[in-house]
């Protein structure tokens, strides 16, 4: 080895030639400085690599070249060292020396390559048992030893160990943020872990009427927040990670305009955002020495809006793609700053590992670990401590039912066991109960969703016959109605075409179908306009009318700002509009077993914590609220008694109970269903007025876990060496 070992104090020195043009032996020379002396791996690979695509270079340089490529590559991890050996013991068998050694590190890559075969990388998932509810964005400190969190609009700082062992976590500590309300959708961590960025709860609108939030920056030992700046980042949540550089003087976050996000940097003081690449993209992270960003960036146009993974300079602003993906998300660097641990929507039980050189490239293959058994999704990535533990935010296994209890409360009765059952609704007769469910894409739509009816006695579910030739889209997953009709031979239903679109991404227009339980051809009665969302449909009791919700969309990327009670025929020939109101949501809209009123929600779109349950005259269009209840979203559902006295629906707070307003003066009664770990999700009356169906949901809930003996073993050995 040390023959082979050739630089001298006389060959550093001399490293071009007096013509100016250096040689293949001055470049050879460079080349194995950089990679001894410098450690800048990847630059003397190019350089080698040049010295054997060199035609002037001499059989003794090159072998030599090949040699170092073949040792550079190895330090590296990559498999590569192992053909570069190779070449040698095939081509150069007038070098004998090299052959030798050669020969000798393919038997050292073969060992460990046996090594690694029989010691298959098992990754240990760890479960940081907090007790309180975590918001689905959380951060680890720089030293991997707290977790900053949000819950109640404020900055919390937690240990991740505490008294009770490294399993549990200490008592946390709010961070004084002087009354400024923070967002639970993005934190990041200053490098020495005295400052934490973060996004204010509330949003104001701008001139173009779009919701922005201010971007602010708070030491960890509390404070008043100063700001960064403010910006438009659209509805998705991914929008809105930040990152701070590693010395905290500057911060890149993700800014939306004309529906396109791209990612700005700025200095922590504030001042003039910079615009950090053209290319579409979001979820900045900074390397650990601040020189690279890595992030989340769309594919060039024709690639089905896909986001992969890259890297870019903060100093020349060169870009490398790193991975493919789907929808990739959430990148974190390792403190050494040579692996980004990622994730891919398009695969949500997985974690994925790729190596990077100085110069911010993926050099190695992509290691994908996936996520512990009894979770279903992995939904963020906190960051990477110095011990190489990962911090990962799953989602908990969550488990279906359905559900009936007697209407005066008392023991709930399990109908239908382990299988995707929501929206449930009774026949007109009580004994069969209609439900939402997962079907084979070849028996219903692409969306794998469909109808499907279980006895309300509980038993196996059967999914409902439907035409092939009717390609619509349903039923939706929540405000779909799924009313069945008074003569029990059809249930209206929001649903769509395949080819419907709005200009809302993901939004599509939405219409109201009428489904036969029979198979045959579905019919639809409601022909909105693109911009426009129709749902949560209900029968008349005579079966002759349908009420439903239409929202209208403002102009894109905003909130609904308008939305009516329309009233059309069941043949959708004529409608009228009973009900229309501004800056409000509508939901759940139900007709009332005496066909007097329709029953339905209202959320204030400026105030969204209030609610109220209302009620509107159907001959003459007269409004009333009933009562204000804590909380609706589109899972909460509305039930009349059979009596039209009095009103049910979930509660969406704590999911454990079902409420019943009496229409009369607006008191709420709750009906404790005795499930001590089930959420009640959508429900129904029977028509008897004797029972309540429900879905029951077990699970979903945010958990935080630490990864860990995850790396590559080829990583491990070399680390070893």
């Amino acid at each position: 080895m040390k023959a082979l070992f050739i630089i001298s104090v006389f060959c550093l020195a001399v490293i071009f030639n007096v013509s100016g043009q250096a040689t293949p032996q001055e470049m050879l020379n460079k080349a194995i400085y950089e990679e001894e002396v410098n450690g800048n791996l990847e630059e003397a690979i190019e350089l080698f690599l040049e010295i054997v695509d060199n035609n002037s270079t001499s059989r003794t340089v090159a072998v030599e070249a090949f040699y170092h490529l073949g040792l550079t590559n190895e330090k590296l991890g990559n498999k590569k060292a192992k053909e570069y050996y190779e070449k040698i013991v095939n081509s150069f068998g007038d070098q004998p020396e090299f052959v030798r050694i050669a020969k000798e590190r393919l038997s050292r890559l073969i060992l460990i390559a046996e090594k690694i075969s029989e010691t298959p990388l098992v990754p240990k998932f760890t479960k940081i048992k907090i007790p309180t509810e975590l918001s689905w964005a959380v951060k680890l400190s720089p030293d991997g030893k707290d977790l900053a969190l949000v819950s109640d609009k404020k900055l919390w700082k937690m240990p991740l160990s505490g008294n009770l062992g490294s399993n549990y976590p200490g008592v946390p500590v709010q961070i004084n943020t002087e009354g400024f309300e923070v967002d639970w959708s993005g934190l990041s961590w200053s490098k020495d872990g005295k400052w934490i960025a973060f996004n204010e709860r509330p949003f104001k609108s701008n001139e173009e009427n779009k919701r922005i939030r201010g971007i602010f920056i708070v030491p960890t030992k509390g404070g008043k927040p100063k700001k960064i700046t403010e910006t438009y980042r659209g509805e998705l949540v991914v929008n809105y990670r930040l990152s701070l550089s590693p010395d905290g003087k500057n911060l890149a976050y993700s800014s939306v305009e004309g529906n396109k996000k791209h990612i700005y940097t700025i200095s922590s003081q504030g001042g003039n955002p910079k615009l950090l690449s053209e290319t579409e993209s979001r979820e900045p992270v900074y390397s650990p020495d601040g020189k690279m960003i890595a992030f989340v960036g769309k594919y060039p146009e024709g690639n089905d809006g896909k986001f992969g993974l890259w890297s870019i300079s903060t100093l020349n602003g060169t870009a490398h793609h790193l991975a493919d993906a789907g929808n990739a998300s959430s990148p974190v660097w390792s403190p050494d700053g040579k692996m980004i641990a990622f994730l891919d929507y398009s695969n949500e039980m997985q974690i994925n590992l790729v190596p990077i050189s100085k110069d911010g490239k993926a050099i190695g293959k992509i290691t994908s670990i996936d996520a512990p058994e009894g979770t279903e999704e992995v939904r963020l990535l906190a960051g990477w401590t110095p011990d190489n533990k990962i911090g990962v935010l799953l989602v908990a296994q969550t488990e279906f039912a359905l559900y009936t209890l007697p209407a005066k409360g008392g023991q709930a009765a399990k109908i239908l066991n382990d299988t995707y059952a929501i929206q449930p609704r009774f026949s007109n007769d009580g004994k069969k109960i209609y439900y939402t469910t997962e079907v084979e894409a070849n028996n219903q739509s692409w969306e794998e969703m469909g109808l499907a009816v279980v006895s309300a006695e509980g038993g196996k579910g059967t999914i409902l016959p439907r035409k092939k030739d009717t390609m619509i889209i349903v039923p939706y997953v929540y405000q779909a109605g799924n009313r069945v009709s008074p003569d029990g031979k059809m249930i209206i239903s929001r649903a769509k075409l395949p080819n419907d679109s709005n200009f809302i991404k993901n939004s599509p227009s939405t219409q109201i179908w009428k489904i036969p339980m029979d198979g045959s051809k579905a019919t639809q009665i409601s022909k909105p306009a693109p911009q426009y969302n129709d749902l949560s449909p209900s029968w008349s009791p005579d079966g002759n009318e349908v009420a439903f919700v239409r929202r209208k969309l403002k102009k894109e990327t905003e909130p609904y700002d308008e939305a009516s009670i329309f009233i059309v025929d069941s043949l959708g020939m004529e409608s009228e509009v009973v009900s229309s109101l501004s800056d409000k949501y509508i939901l759940s809209s139900v007709w009332s077993p005496n066909g007097e009123m329709i029953a339905y929600f209202t959320k204030e779109e400026k105030a969204p914590n209030k609610s109220y349950l209302n009620t509107v005259n159907v001959e003459n269009g007269k409004t009333r609220i009933v009562g204000e209840v804590q909380y609706v979203s589109v899972n909460v559902e509305l039930a009349w008694s059979p009596d039209n006295k009095r009103i049910a629906f979930n509660d969406e707070i704590g999911g454990k109970v079902i409420k019943i307003m009496n229409l009369d003066d607006g008191s709420i009664e709750d009906i404790y269903t005795g499930l001590v770990d089930i959420t009640i999700h959508h429900l129904d009356w029977s028509p008897d007025g004797e029972r309540f169906v429900f879905g029951g949901m077990k699970g979903g809930e945010a958990e935080f876990w630490l990864l860990e003996d995850f790396l590559p073993k080829e990583e491990s050995v070399n680390k070893q060496k």
